[in-house]
């Protein structure tokens, strides 16, 4: 059985209900699947440095790993820990350095560059984005030469990278598993599964659904954002549109009373390379999805003819609702399309594609 090793600067946690940490739980899985025999490397600064102590001493001595494979945290590498001191600056990042100089291929995959962009200081402070923005361009100078290549959502973000080399970025976007998944007898029901604050605004999104007779539209969002966001969606709210805060599993009946899977929001700039895993989540569970032209997931289910992608106006939505209802078998061609699709989308894949990259 091949070996890898998978390193985390954090605690795995299979519980994990967010996308960040949802992603680096099924990439381990995924390797474990695909054949591997995974040796990991996770949890507090403790528990990884006697974990990277006995990996260094194994690939001394020669033992074979075909590569590593690991997932940046979402903070900067030196503020990893619970507490985000930087007490370890440097050990993660020159573990990973060390195994690519004993000639074992390192992959890293970086989340985003939220922290580069201007809405970034709207929710931290000037000082401490001024040490922390320092800390992740550090990371990005260091994975220059410390990693074989980098992973990212798609190559749009890597286009903008500070610090980084386009030849150096692979395109690994998330996976989802293929989920049976049915959908209601009549209307046209749509779901959305995500955050509800200034970054996700939906009010075109809203007004379409509740003008188009027949369409509703279900919003799950996490509880005390919908608390801080209600106020100023009360204008565009009506009777098609409901609101509930569920994760995990309890999501799955709101999958099945989906017809469709929205991701149809306020233009940003940042969206424009994001790839949501909500987008595969729908897919996944065989959704066709309706996105807001321009964006990396409208790009996506255009050319993969898994959904359409929309001017943002309420207008546009409407008109699509409308004659999707009229003409089912347009959305049935599609359906048929995202149930084909998403096979090459799964973590599986996902774990194949990384392997792939990093011993071709």
């Amino acid at each position: 059985m091949p070996k890898m090793i998978f390193h985390v600067p954090y605690p795995l946690n299979p519980a994990a209900t967010s996308a960040s940490g949802i992603r680096p739980v099924q990439m381990r899985r995924a390797f474990e699947t695909e054949g591997y025999e995974v040796v990991e490397v996770s949890g507090d600064a403790k528990a990884r440095r006697a974990q990277i102590r006995d990996l260094k001493k194994r690939i001394a001595a020669g033992e074979d790993f075909e590569f590593v494979y690991s997932e940046a945290s979402t903070k900067p590498t030196a503020m990893a820990e619970s507490h985000s001191l930087p007490l370890h600056p440097f050990m993660d990042i020159s573990f990973l350095s060390y195994c690519k100089k004993h000639e074992v291929p390192v992959g890293v995959f970086y989340r985003d560059i939220y922290w580069d962009s201007p809405k970034y200081l709207e929710t931290v402070p000037r000082p401490v984005a001024a040490v922390t923005r320092a800390l992740y361009r550090h990371d990005l100078k260091r994975y220059r030469t410390a990693v074989s290549k980098i992973f990212v959502p798609s190559m749009r973000m890597a286009a903008v990278m500070p610090h980084t080399e386009v030849a150096q970025c692979v395109a690994l976007p998330p996976g989802s598993p293929a989920t049976e998944s049915a959908t209601p007898d009549a209307g046209m029901s749509l779901l959305y599964v995500g955050g509800t604050g200034s970054y996700y605004r939906m009010e075109q999104s809203i007004t379409g659904v509740e003008a188009a007779a027949g369409a509703r539209l279900t919003i799950c969002t996490r509880e005390n954002e919908w608390a801080a966001a209600r106020e100023s969606y009360s204008a565009v709210l009506g009777s098609s549109t409901s609101v509930v805060h569920v994760s995990g599993a309890d999501l799955e009946p709101l999958y099945e009373d989906a017809h469709l899977g929205m991701l149809f929001m306020e233009p940003i700039g940042y969206r424009e390379f994001a790839a949501p895993m909500k987008l595969y989540e729908y897919l996944g569970h065989g959704k066709p999805i309706i996105a807001t032209e321009g964006s990396l997931a409208g790009n996506f289910v255009v050319e993969h003819g898994v959904g359409w992608a929309l001017p943002y106006t309420a207008e546009a939505l409407t008109e699509l609702l409308l004659e999707l209802q009229e003409n089912p078998e347009k959305y049935e061609a599609v359906r048929a399309n995202a149930l084909r699709v998403r096979e090459s989308h799964t973590w599986e894949a996902r774990a194949r594609q990384a392997a792939a990259a990093l011993v071709a």
